[in-house]
């Protein structure tokens, strides 16, 4: 029996393309594997006359997907701080596209499909009721996949950042690969019934679904049944089939009688779909800092700290970013805010940064610092460190009240209650306005255009303690406030303050003379007195009053207030005020009215003195 065999295939091999934006682009999470893909649908027709080409229909490729930059703005100095980097070397990788096999194991994560199915026995065949017309439709055709490639590193020493490796792999080996094919079972005369089978097959490496199979017939023949029974039986006969496994068949038996002689050419179609899994290595960048430097430096030293940024994910950090803020007791030439930019690192990559810093004033000093990458990444670090300087204290010792024109000692204390000795040290004392330099030890100077006495004591250990003294006058009333300040090469200033309050004080002499002295018996005389302020200050409520011995007459007073006389006392109203250097002149006129030696009295009283001032004058009275 002479057996024809009309068979074509789809395409060979069938392999997915790679998407060529996942080359480029790292992860963002870790973890999870990608859904299916959405199936493909192939087309593939078949006829007596040879097979038509393939075409396979294409997808638009991913788009990228980066995070955006964290985009908090900084306050930073005027310009960008490019880093200075010690960085050790470094094994870096690159990554290049090769094509491989699709055979190739390493390019699968999953195992191989299981062996073939074997072919479903045919069932029982189905008689048709009614010739159907042939009316062949015509179709597009699609081309075949192309074949599968994946991601492969190869490293080199690379300088630049490169892209995490992608794997790509497949659920099943190989993609499925339906084919047909038409066997004829007999021979084949004009009005006679004869069968030919058409076997549907997949030789491809994984499972095809929605299977549907479409068998054209010339209208030279007439068509008796088909068993399975057809879905569709109108035009053509079609079978629409589920899934069909790999390795697995379908025989279809159809019996025909034909009408003439002749070639009978038949046609067959197949329509497919193959469902395809990919999983997907997901990378995760991180970052983390370190700040190293010392603990403890001596003031206008070097305080130099070290930042190392790592990157122990899996994925690249990009666009590294990395702030640090120096605070005042610390020196930075660039200021005290500084952005300077990284790059981007590689997982498993350390950069170093150097801040170059100086110590220029004492105690603890806070330094912080922050790391930026994109996709939000945010890392903060910080240290501390002591600045060792010395401390000088200084103190001021004087009056707090001085009258006018007498003089006043200041003592000036100075120590160092830092933890270094220091050298240079100065002392300073500005003479107010209302004093006068007089002297000062410890050889110190006197300006007198700037009014400043100036000491230079030398160096000064931890704990130890100078003294200096500064004599002035008072030459103006009022309040006067000194000031002292200990200053040494190392920027340790200490000052202090003290006021003195300057006032003038009265000062009340008063003078008794009497103008005849003998004086004759019966004669009259006078007596001058006179008060006289010689203080600073103006005395107030100045009175006077006099007291006549016996024997003696009270005649007239002579004087710039009212008067009152009572029983030999004369009571003279108070002066008000009495101007420094300001005298006044009482003058009261007596009789003698007998003979012997007699005391004129006088007492002054004022608010400027706390007990009345009192004075006696002796006169000698005589008689025939």
């Amino acid at each position: 029996m002479r057996r024809i065999v009309w068979m074509l295939a789809i395409g060979g091999l069938l392999g997915v393309p790679m998407n060529p934006g996942f080359a480029q682009t790292g992860a963002s999470a870790t973890g999870d594997k990608s859904p299916a893909t959405t199936p493909k649908r192939y087309v593939r027709y078949y006829s007596a006359g040879g097979a038509a080409a393939a075409n396979t229909p294409t997808t638009a490729p991913r788009a990228k997907n980066y995070a955006e930059l964290f985009d908090t703005p900084a306050a930073t100095a005027e310009e960008v701080i490019q880093a200075e980097y010690e960085a050790g070397l470094e094994a870096k990788a690159s990554y290049t596209i090769q094509p491989v096999r699709a055979t190739d194991d390493s390019a699968r994560p999953f195992p191989a499909a299981g062996p073939a199915a074997t072919a479903e026995p045919a069932p029982q065949g189905h008689r048709l009721t009614e010739p159907i017309s042939i009316e062949p439709s015509v179709d597009e055709a699609a081309p075949a996949p192309r074949g599968n490639v994946t991601v492969a590193p190869r490293a080199t020493a690379a300088t630049e950042p490169v892209a995490a490796p992608v794997a790509v792999a497949e659920a099943g080996s190989l993609p499925p690969n339906v084919t047909v094919e038409w066997v004829r079972t007999g021979t084949m005369n004009v009005g006679q019934e004869c069968t030919c089978d058409l076997i549907v097959e997949n030789t491809g490496g994984s499972a095809a679904t929605q299977v549907d199979v479409e068998a054209h017939f010339p209208a030279t023949v007439r068509l008796l049944s088909a068993e399975p029974h057809p879905d569709v039986a109108r035009g053509h006969l079609g079978w629409s089939f589920d899934s069909l496994a790999a390795g697995a068949k379908r025989v279809i038996h159809i019996r025909m009688k034909p009408l003439q002689a002749g070639d009978v050419a038949t046609e067959a179609h197949v329509r497919f779909t193959s469902a395809r899994q990919t999983t997907f290595s997901v990378a995760e960048p991180k970052l983390a800092v370190k700040l190293d430097g010392p603990e403890q430096v001596q003031v206008g030293e070097p305080a130099s700290y070290m930042v190392s940024i790592s990157n122990p994910g899996t994925g690249i950090a990009s666009n590294v970013q990395l702030e640090a803020a120096i605070p005042e007791g610390l020196e930075h030439s660039r200021g005290e805010r500084l952005l300077m930019d990284v790059g981007s690192l590689n997982p498993g990559e350390t950069r170093q940064v150097r801040l170059a810093l100086v110590a220029v004033t004492g105690g603890p000093q806070a330094i912080q610092v922050q790391a930026r990458a994109e996709s939000g990444l945010v890392q903060n670090a910080s240290g501390e460190v002591t600045v060792i300087a010395p401390s000088l204290a200084v103190k001021l010792d004087g009056p707090g009240l001085r009258y006018l024109g007498r003089q006043a000692t200041y003592t000036l204390h100075v120590h160092n209650d830092g933890a270094a000795g220091t050298d240079n040290v100065r002392l300073m004392h500005r003479v107010p306005d209302g004093f006068e330099f007089v002297s000062a030890d410890r050889g110190a100077r006197f300006d007198e255009t700037t009014g400043l006495v100036n000491w230079f004591l030398g160096r000064l250990e931890p704990g130890q303690s100078l003294e200096a003294h500064v004599t002035l006058v008072a030459k103006k009333a009022g309040s006067h406030q000194h000031l002292t300040r200990a200053t040494s090469e190392n920027g340790a200033t200490s000052d202090a303050r003290i006021t003195t309050n300057v006032e003038g004080t009265s000062s009340l002499v008063m003078e008794i003379a009497d103008l005849d002295d003998p004086v004759e018996t019966g004669s009259e005389t006078a007596y001058e007195i006179r008060v006289k302020n010689e203080g600073s200050a103006a005395a107030s409520n100045v009175g006077v009053a006099c007291e006549l011995a016996d024997g003696m007459k009270f005649l007239k007073a002579s004087v710039p207030v009212e008067h009152l006389e009572q029983e030999g006392v004369i009571i003279f109203q108070p002066v008000g005020k009495v101007a420094p250097g300001e005298t006044v002149t009482y003058r009261v006129h007596v009789r003698g009215e007998k003979s012997g030696n007699m005391r004129f009295r006088c007492r002054l009283s004022s608010e400027s003195i706390a007990e009345p001032l009192t004075l006696d004058e002796l006169t000698k009275f005589y008689g025939e």
